[in-house]
């Protein structure tokens, strides 16, 4: 077995999809060659580096309908190419695998740029609830959301109307103090504070950074996350379409959660639409 092989066969080798003989072949190969055990090493550091990354962020795994429907449309393909020998079925087959691992890799990238984004935008909105819901500080007057909506986009727009005045949820029922459009920290905001739980809480809605708008089924339910304690308050959020909902506010988690849960669909539909 040649160089040329290894490489070819590494991935199918490393997930264990090969025949014995043929991991035997390549075994006895890489005793010997050191260029090709240094490529087998390296790949599989990233195999067990993606792994682990998969592990310790489950949000970042794609769905399994996702995978399945890939390796069906990837095994399609390779059914219809003309294979005349073994060595060129297994070039098919590996040609498969770096695919799969390529998008892996690339979900992995995004999901880790997603989650620095959403982490620096949660801290913003939580600086917001600080210092417009909380505390007045603000350098910039806050203004009317329909004049927001005017300079801005419609998405200020929808939070005129969205969430009604009085909520009732699972912890209690919240009231809408305020509705306005604010920036902070050069940030621009739709705000919604809350009087919830004997506290002010924040509902706080801003473009979504660093990629293009994401197309959402009409029937789709928002996935409301939890971005845990930020400057001792709680913090949970959603995504719709190119926006980021959070909702911020000094009271536990758990509740502040079935506000969100309480509210988001409607909000989430709406914006999706704009």
């Amino acid at each position: 077995m040649e160089c040329r092989d290894i490489r070819e066969m590494a991935d199918s080798f490393l997930a264990e999809e090969l025949l014995t003989e043929a991991n035997h072949e390549i075994l006895r190969h890489v005793e010997t060659c050191r260029t090709c055990r240094v490529d087998l090493a390296a790949r599989r550091t990233l195999r067990e580096g993606l792994r682990r990354a998969f592990k310790g962020a489950p949000e970042l795994e794609p769905r399994s309908e996702f995978i399945t429907q890939l390796r069906t449309s990837l095994e399609n393909e390779v059914r219809h190419l003309p294979v005349r020998r073994v060595t060129r079925f297994r070039e098919c087959w590996a040609l498969v695998a770096t695919v799969l691992l390529a998008v892996v890799v690339g979900l992995v990238y995004q999901g880790r740029d997603s989650i620095a984004v959403g982490h620096a935008l949660a801290r913003a909105a939580v600086g917001d609830h600080l210092n417009c819901a909380l505390h007045f500080r603000l350098a910039e007057r806050p203004i009317e959301l329909e004049e927001a909506a005017q300079g801005y986009g419609a998405a200020y727009r929808v939070l005129e109307n969205l969430p009604p005045n009085d909520v009732t949820t699972a912890a209690g029922p919240a009231h809408v103090l305020a509705r306005h459009a604010c920036v902070y920290d050069g940030r621009r905001f739709a705000h919604i504070v809350f009087e919830y739980r004997g506290e002010r809480v924040s509902l706080l809605v801003t473009d979504a950074d660093g990629g293009a708008q994401v197309a959402l089924p009409g029937d789709r339910l928002p996935d409301v996350t939890s971005s845990g304690q930020i400057a001792e308050m709680s913090v949970v959020s959603f995504r719709a379409s190119n926006h980021l909902v959070f909702f911020a506010g000094s009271v536990p988690q758990p509740d502040l959660k079935k506000l969100a849960d309480s509210v988001a669909t409607p909000i989430y539909r709406a914006l999706s639409g704009v």
